[in-house]
């Protein structure tokens, strides 16, 4: 079985399955996650990520330069809130070797999506491996 989900630069992939073993059956689950292009399959890296969106909709990020959000400074993901015609945007930038290479504006609708994909990734993180039979389906 396998989850994929690739929108406003977020890339998610889940794949889950069962393999058999001596001891009986083993369940697993594999998540690859990136946001710009930048690698974040981690707890720590989607947790930040969720926090960021869940706090720009809630509308708890203040302005100014953009913050780091994955990686370093140099390479990584940057963070700010920006404004146009009396509505707030995501500002979200990649970075590489200190310079902007992309950067993308998210209203909260895609915010509002993209924080439910992130959210999917980190519950596909909690710990499945089970070893021993298979319970019974009934």
């Amino acid at each position: 079985m396998s989850i994929t989900y690739n929108m406003d630069g977020f890339k998610l992939s889940i794949t889950a399955g069962v393999a058999d073993e001596a001891k009986g059956k083993r369940r697993w689950t594999q998540v690859e996650a990136s946001y710009l292009e930048h690698p974040c399959s981690d707890l720590e890296s989607l947790a930040t990520l969720r926090a960021w969106l869940g706090c720009f909709l809630r509308k708890q990020v203040t302005g100014g330069e953009p913050r780091l959000a994955l990686g370093t400074m140099a390479d990584g993901v940057r963070f700010a809130i920006r404004q146009k015609d009396k509505v707030q945007y995501l500002y979200a930038c990649k970075t590489s070797k200190g310079g902007v290479v992309f950067e993308q504006h998210l209203d909260a609708m895609e915010v509002a999506r993209l924080e439910i994909a992130v959210s999917k990734a980190l519950q596909a993180l909690s710990p499945s491996s089970i070893w021993g039979p298979e319970p019974d389906q009934k």
